[in-house]
């Protein structure tokens, strides 16, 4: 009994002995300053610690024997080391120094705020799909970018019509017309032309998309209350690629696009072409159509000339033309009799000069030109009606960039023209117009310290019928730790008041007046609070939460009035009380080895304050949640589930939608140079038309109901990707 109690002694004396602590400090190798968070890990005992306050890590427990242990943190080179236990000295703690990684994958540069700065290190919060993510969307939506933009956080996609299939995007509840949309920074989707803008753009030559939420009015000047979005495109490279894409789904809508971009010593080139068509389809039966029959081309090539290492020239031309009818399906498919005759006919073609002239100086100043000229035309015909006007609007901007180690100074200046011509042999009282901005504005990115940064921006522009605005923005980041930081700001912004809305393109700009001279411009004010939490948690798991809190008070809000509502017209007035929009927006992604967890929900409340009362913002969800699980083997095949949630929404006879869910599923399996999407929307095919009709009598003219709600239903297609 003695002999066996020695020998269960003796072995439990070995293992406690074997008992080890590793001990380390870790800091940055160019600063020395300590990093927090860091994870340190065993890889062959799956044990492991994070760095505190201090740079410190202790693990303890550790076996005799030789392990390699792994530092691993955000933005920073991984680094492995193994050491043998026990150690000569058993207090030992090592210095491990981490390197900051080259501009990589994970890293994003942003340009919408015009610093070109880390997306983590602005002030203003930037909201980013990347490369990968645009291309998983356009595998879904290859014609244009709707879907792409109703991936993204805090934005909403509403459909405005039913015959047009027209639709527009909402960034914190608010209309479509305060929101801006740029392309590459420019300018060419405003006033009139913003109507068909979203289902013109072919998303196969975008790099990312860049959304900023909140007033950034001090960025690009008027028009971008609610915030902007920057299609940002690809420019050429080293490597010539050539991208075809291929698409069917099973309501007879056909896409193929094409796109081609390389560099020859100091020439590139980028090349995007595409042609989408759709047959009429009535999905409910009700013998309206669900979703128009429509045929649109876009045609955009550019010419990079690369003067020198520091001197680039870009010239470029976007054409694109649009032709789509909705209506009485048997007079789209046959021919109007006195029993259908309803047809909405719109045609549009647009037509975009781009030049952009950049230059690097030795002591790091960056001059930039651009220039853009676009011309739109659209002509609508419903019925009796007709309506045909023509915008062309021109854009020039000059900025000059100053670096430093801590310190980004920007100043520019810039000369906008918008002018638009109604034909007058439809419409007695056009609704022309002809406007010229001129604009001055600085914006200054300061780095104080390590933890806080500070953006300024002031903005001054003339209107030639509007006068003058002053536009100032300033917003702070503070970094608590590497993983944790925080955002705060604000500034005014204003839109110019416009007679080309939604409600006036839904009844094709009939009895629609222009803006009288004492309308006012809409002004505004927007705060924005924004908490960001990243941690590595693991080897193969990551974790990033974002939670946001927004105001924007817009007052002078144009609306029409009620009286020329109940005569089916259409007068525009200044509201007597401010629209408010205020809410939360919550975003979670969560990476497991090859598994992806994205969460994204958004509260918002937006409504007029009269003294009587409050009148709610219509049409704008109160809860809004997207759920998306991915799971991807690299380079072979990947997979996903969208579930979307859609909470009420205020309709116009003083009722609330019914909430709803849907649900997609896509799977994309990937060869060496080609791939296989295959990919259903709406599975569950959840409709308006399933709980009430949208179409009024008299059916030869009839009016339509609110769109809060899907109508088109289940939506399946087939796509192959070519890449050589």
């Amino acid at each position: 009994m003695k002999l066996i109690f020695f020998f269960f002694f003796f072995i439990s004396a070995q293992y406690i002995l074997g008992q080890n602590i590793f001990k380390a400090k870790i800091t940055d190798t160019k600063s020395g300053e300590p990093l927090v968070g860091v994870n340190v890990y065993i890889q062959e005992l799956h044990i492991g610690e994070a760095s505190n306050s201090n740079g410190n890590v202790v693990i303890k427990n550790i076996p005799n024997g030789s392990y390699d242990i792994k530092f691993s943190y955000i933005g920073y080179n991984s680094y492995i080391v193994k050491i043998n236990f026990p150690l000569i000295n058993p207090d030992t703690t090592f210095n491990i120094s981490l390197e900051q990684k080259a501009v990589e994958e994970n890293v994003v540069e942003v340009t919408s705020t015009r610093t070109s700065n880390r997306v983590e290190d602005t002030p203003i919060r930037v909201e980013v799909l990347g490369l990968d993510e645009v291309k998983e969307e356009t595998g879904i939506k290859p014609g244009n970018i709707s879907k792409l933009l109703g991936e993204t956080s805090g934005v909403q996609i509403q459909q405005t019509s039913a015959t047009s299939g027209n639709v527009v995007f909402r960034i914190q509840g608010l209309p479509g017309r305060y929101t801006q949309l740029l392309e590459d920074g420019f300018p060419l989707y405003g006033g009139f032309s913003s109507g068909l803008s979203l289902l013109q753009i072919p998303p196969l030559d975008l790099q990312q998309v860049e959304v900023i939420e909140g007033s950034s009015s001090t960025l690009y000047g008027g028009g971008a209350i609610a915030g902007i979005v920057n299609l940002v495109t690809r420019v050429p490279e080293a490597k010539p690629e050539w991208s075809v894409l291929l698409n069917q789904t099973q309501k007879g809508e056909s896409d193929i696009s094409s796109f081609y971009t390389g560099r020859s010593n100091n020439i590139g080139v980028t090349f995007l072409a595409s042609y989408s068509r759709q047959k009429a389809e009535d999905v409910n039966g009700d013998g309206f159509t669900d979703i128009p029959q429509f045929e649109q081309a876009n045609f955009t090539p550019k010419l990079f000339y690369y003067i020198n290492s520091s001197t680039t020239l870009m010239g470029g031309l976007s054409l694109s033309y649009d032709d789509r009818k909705g209506g009485d399906i048997f007079a789209i498919n046959n021919a109007p009799d006195s029993l259908h005759s309803y047809i909405n006919s719109n045609k549009s073609s647009r037509t975009i000069s781009l030049l952009k002239f950049t230059k690097t100086f030795s002591s790091g100043g960056l001059l930039v030109f651009k220039n853009s000229i676009s011309s739109f035309s659209h002509n609508i015909s419903v019925n009796s009606i007709f309506f045909k006007g023509t915008q062309v609007s021109s854009f020039s901007e000059l900025t000059y960039k100053l670096s430093s180690d801590n310190n980004n100074l920007v100043l520019g200046a810039n000369f906008n023209t918008d002018k638009f011509t109604e034909d007058k042999i439809y419409n007695t009282v056009p609704l022309n117009y002809s406007y010229y901005t001129t604009s001055l504005f600085g914006l200054d990115n300061w780095d104080i310290n390590k933890a806080f940064t500070i953006q300024s921006g002031l903005r001054i522009d003339y209107h030639n019928k509007y006068n003058s605005f002053i536009l100032p923005n300033i917003a702070f980041l503070y970094r608590f730790t590497n993983n944790f930081f925080i955002r705060l700001g604000g500034g005014y912004g204003y839109t110019i008041p416009s007679a080309f809305t939604d409600l006036a393109e839904e009844q094709a700009y009939n009895n629609v007046y222009p803006i009288a001279d004492y309308v006012k411009p809409e002004k505004s004010l927007g705060v924005n609070l924004d908490f960001n939490y990243n941690a590595v948690l693991s080897d193969e798991v990551n974790l990033s939460l974002d939670q946001s809190f927004y105001y924007t008070r817009v007052n002078n809000s144009l609306i029409p009035q009620a009286d020329s509502l109940s005569l089916d017209k259409i007068f525009y007035i200044n509201s007597s009380s401010p629209l408010e929009s205020k809410g939360i927006n919550t975003n979670i992604e969560l990476s497991i080895d090859d598994f992806g967890i994205f969460i994204d929900y958004t509260y918002t409340n937006a409504d007029y304050k009269y003294p009587s009362g409050i009148q709610h913002l219509l049409l704008t969800p109160i809860n809004k949640l997207n759920t998306t699980f991915t799971y991807e083997v690299e380079d072979d095949w990947k997979t996903g589930v969208e579930a979307f949630y859609t909470g009420q929404q205020y309709l116009d006879n003083n009722t609330k939608s019914p909430a709803y869910w849907t649900i997609g599923v896509m799977i994309e399996k990937i060869f060496e140079h080609f791939s296989i999407v295959g990919n259903v929307e709406n599975l569950f095919d959840v409709r308006q038309t399933k709980y009430e009709s949208i179409v009024n009598p008299p059916y030869t003219n009839p009016t339509f109901k609110q769109l809060y709600a899907p109508i088109d239903g289940v939506v399946a297609n087939i796509e192959l990707k070519i890449k050589m």
